[in-house]
């Protein structure tokens, strides 16, 4: 039962309480501040905060408080590459985190699924085409059910947070969109430092003719990467592949030019 926050199923296979209040979409503050118009985002992050691989739990940690939730958390979680994006959400983001997690699970099932994946706009009008959805499904299903727990979600919602904040970060001149030159950049801010040839390749892969990458193509994109890191750590941390070695985000980076190359 490790998809719920505490105290097990109850009313619908929410927290013991049921729902609660849910806020609007637009009055839920996130906890990674960004430079927009959207209302609820406010000022500046620092860009080394934006580094998938360089988080650090948070100092006032949602987990310091909800020791519940620690010991209910199945293993396989903390084995995930993206685990640190869960532990690095405060308190007060977990609240906002849950009550987007209410917003999207329209059946009240205490799980999302990918129908309703597609469905939710998450922070900045964020949405998800089919494919999009498939994949980060397939990054924070850690039990390959077919649906995401809350805790998955926490991990999901931090992703495309990050992921938006970069690309607020790199669109210089506010246009809503990132020029071709500028992908590279973000996604080196991000972590994965590709060459400039797969940072063209998946900027034409996954604008579908367009010159310009808007903030879902970059999404897009984005998952594509992380779904690759997904796979990426599948090989290095199992002993049938050889020694398991520590992550190296450069050597990673040459295995994502590999990938992205294959679909050329």
């Amino acid at each position: 039962m490790y998809g719920y926050p505490v105290g097990g199923m109850d009313l619908g296979g929410y927290p013991m309480g049921g729902m609660g209040s849910i806020q609007p979409m637009n009055s839920v503050q996130v906890g990674v501040p960004v430079i927009t118009n959207t209302p609820g985002m406010v000022t500046s992050v620092p860009v080394s905060a934006l580094c998938l691989w360089n988080l650090v739990p948070s100092s006032n940690s949602w987990m310091n408080s909800r020791v519940q939730c620690q010991i209910m958390l199945d293993p396989m979680l903390r084995n995930n590459w993206w685990w640190n994006l869960v532990q690095s959400i405060s308190v007060t983001q977990f609240n906002s985190v849950y009550m987007w997690f209410l917003s999207i699970d329209t059946d009240r099932s205490g799980t999302i699924e990918i129908n309703e994946l597609m469905m939710a706009q998450f922070p900045g009008g964020i949405t998800l085409t089919p494919q999009t959805a498939l994949r980060l499904m397939r990054i924070f299903d850690v039990d390959f059910n077919g649906r995401i727990s809350f805790y998955e979600y926490m991990g999901m919602y931090k992703f495309l947070e990050i992921c938006y904040n970069v690309f607020i970060q790199c669109d210089t001149n506010r246009s809503g969109t990132m020029e071709p030159h500028e992908i590279i950049s973000a996604l080196r801010i991000l972590g994965f430092f590709v060459s400039q040839r797969t940072a063209v390749l998946l900027h034409r892969l996954f604008a579908h003719g367009s010159t310009i990458c808007d903030l879902n193509c970059w999404i897009a994109l984005c998952a594509f990467a992380a779904q690759t890191r997904t796979a990426y750590q599948l090989i290095t941390m199992n002993p049938y592949y050889g020694i398991i070695q520590p992550f190296n985000p450069v050597e990673f980076g040459k295995f994502l030019d590999v990938i992205t190359s294959l679909l050329e």
